[in-house]
């Protein structure tokens, strides 16, 4: 019996869904097409009736992970001053830690290090997102009156990316607790 659109389209919806989660919380090399297909209660010859290739699917998951998450920025931001956006984007991403949902953690930090082995059309699609994530910051610091605000922008986002990735591997929690709030008062109190 043939799937109704619909049905095909919820499929297509888990599938990536279950891919985006298994990626951030695996890395793109540990997870197979297999995995993410019995993750998604799909028999595993399904796969390439959804995607050309395992190099799609990732563009895919990371690209609905980023949708998320910068939905999320924009709803804690709403209706803030510059200021206080600027700190309520820092705060919660900073806040990344395993006992986040899956989906709300920034694929920049979870698979920059697998990114650059990725194809091209892969990696553009992450500095795509890079690219919106230094507007969101750069909009908000040009309100601010900041000059070269594109150029704090970028540094502000490799600050954040960078130690989320240093905490992420850290040993020791207080290792990594030091790292993410010196970070946040270097930005906080120095940037901005």
């Amino acid at each position: 019996m043939r799937k109704s659109r619909a049905q095909t389209a919820e499929t297509r919806q888990r599938i990536v869904s279950n891919a985006s989660r298994l990626f951030l919380t695996k890395g793109l090399a540990s997870v197979g097409t297999r995995d993410i297909m019995a993750a998604s209660d799909v028999v595993q010859g399904g796969f390439y009736r959804h995607f050309e290739s395992k190099e799609q699917l990732i563009a895919e998951a990371y690209q609905a992970t980023v949708d998320h998450v910068f939905a999320m920025f924009e709803e804690a931001i709403d209706g803030k001053s510059p200021k206080d956006a600027i700190e309520a984007i820092v705060t919660m991403y900073l806040s990344q830690s395993p006992t986040m949902s899956e989906v709300d953690l920034c694929p920049l930090s979870a698979l920059g290090s697998e990114l650059k082995h990725e194809e091209k059309c892969i990696r553009d699609i992450a500095m795509l997102g890079h690219q919106r994530f230094v507007d969101l910051i750069k909009a908000q610091l040009t309100l601010l009156g900041l000059p070269q605000a594109r150029i704090v922008a970028m540094g502000v986002i490799s600050s954040l990316v960078g130690a989320v990735t240093l905490a992420g591997i850290s040993p020791h929690q207080a290792t990594a607790n030091e790292i993410l709030r010196d970070a946040r008062e270097y930005i906080l109190r120095d940037i901005i």
